[in-house]
């Protein structure tokens, strides 16, 4: 997801998240929003299973400069550090 959101991957992220990068939210400044399925299989897609997972992570995570640091900050979010 953070390569999506960053525009690393180069797939079109506008098919597949909402990105709300205006500042309104609670939590970081990358918040995704799931798009409506209409189908049960939309439902169970990649995107829709790691809205929660992502608009859960802190500020300090999304916003790391680059693959390796992302990874690097993930885990130790992941192991009890939700500071950073």
């Amino acid at each position: 997801m953070y390569k999506i959101v960053n525009g690393i991957e180069k797939i079109d992220k506008e098919d597949l998240v909402l990105v709300t990068e205006d500042g309104r939210t609670r939590g970081h400044v990358k918040q995704i929003r799931m798009r409506q399925c209409v189908k049960d299989i939309g439902k169970c897609n990649f995107p829709q299973r790691t809205v929660e997972k992502w608009n859960a992570l802190n500020n300090e995570v999304v916003t790391s400069q680059n693959v390796h640091n992302f990874k690097e900050k993930i885990d130790k979010w992941r192991h009890g550090d939700r500071t950073l």
